[in-house]
């Protein structure tokens, strides 16, 4: 699996339309072209409400090395 970079995570977060849910931050996330592996990272997040790109970064899992 290709390990995605947190800050191209970020940028692609920076242009999501926040407070959002976990499926709208999805939709979003595919809607600005994000790739699959950045979709398969996202897809981890647990369902809830995110208010920042920052918070939905905290709350992805990390993969284990």
């Amino acid at each position: 699996m290709v390990m995605v970079d947190r800050a191209e995570l970020l940028r692609l977060l920076s242009h999501v339309r926040f407070p959002a849910s976990k499926d709208e931050i999805i939709e979003q996330a595919r809607e600005l072209g994000a790739g699959p592996e950045h979709l398969a990272r996202l897809e981890h997040l647990p369902a809830d409400v995110y208010v920042e790109a920052d918070t939905v970064l905290q709350a992805i899992p990390h993969p284990a090395p």
